[in-house]
């Protein structure tokens, strides 16, 4: 996901109210003419948050439009724009609108991160957390989920309470994920917290309501294992839930339906795949 900036960080009164129409107009076409004209506006005076936002808006456009939604997010980061630098970094790190280079979508992440964007710091940590672009290193990755939690971000939380839950990049301590990951809130947060205190404190009570929460809110992991504590006693509710994973592309959903003789839906992903 690329930042998309809501506020033009200009005390002009003309880009405040050009950025401002902009924006209301794009919520009904985000390729709108006259939304584009108010951006473009706002770019002549030298407005990187409408740089930013005309280029998130050109992403999915004609070949021309990609091309400028790249150049645009370059100018942007030179000017100094963090959004702009942390959106580059990511059309580099996964190949959209320009030739894949993981390395270059890194370096940019991390000067993103440097200018302080809480995001970035997340993703150059996930970057250090899997190898993508630089060497895979542990204790890097925690130092910059850190940064990125203490800086606000909620993956960043997560991130961290996983870390701290794991014993990864830190020294293993279930008091501070649990922490982070309750500060979180988000999904796979809450599927953690169900984790550790259903299978790491023994508290069932605790661990099911962070269960529920978390499929509640969708999380594929969360999901299955609910179906798979409830199908003995509701087969029919089981299937609901497996199904509902599967369609997220959760393979121990897909396995559990086709051992259960039970169709199993296409995932969101392959119908992606299909249509590409």
């Amino acid at each position: 996901m690329m930042d998309v900036p809501s506020d033009p960080g200009s005390d002009d009164p003309e880009v405040q109210r050009s950025f401002d129409e902009a924006i209301a107009l794009m919520k009904d076409d985000p390729l709108s003419t006259e939304a584009v004209s108010h951006l473009r506006t706002c770019i002549g005076k030298g407005c990187t948050a409408a740089m930013v936002r005309l280029g998130v808006a050109l992403t999915d456009g004609d070949e021309c439009q990609r091309e400028e939604s790249i150049e645009l997010f370059r100018k942007a980061a030179d000017a100094g724009d963090s959004s702009g630098m942390r959106n580059l970094a990511y059309c580099y790190a996964i190949g959209l609108n320009c030739e894949r280079d993981k390395a270059k979508g890194a370096s940019l992440y991390e000067r993103a991160a440097e200018m302080g964007n809480a995001a970035a710091m997340c993703n150059i940590g996930v970057m250090y957390d899997y190898g993508n672009g630089v060497e895979k290193d542990f204790g890097k990755a925690f130092q910059w989920y850190q940064r990125s939690a203490e800086g606000g971000n909620t993956r960043g939380m997560t991130n961290l309470g996983e870390y701290y839950m794991w014993g990864r990049g830190t020294e293993k301590n279930l008091s501070k994920a649990e922490m982070w990951l309750s500060h979180s809130g988000s999904p796979r947060a809450e599927y953690r917290l169900a984790e550790i205190y259903l299978d790491e404190l023994g508290d069932s009570e605790k661990g099911m309501e962070h269960l529920r929460r978390s499929a509640e809110g969708g999380y594929s992991r969360a999901l299955y294992r609910c179906g798979a504590m409830i199908e003995p006693v509701d087969r029919a509710g089981a299937i609901e839930m497996y199904t509902k994973a599967a369609l997220k592309s959760n393979r121990d959903a897909i396995a559990r339906l086709e051992a259960l003789g039970e169709p199993v839906p296409e995932s969101s992903m392959s119908k992606r795949r299909r249509k590409s």
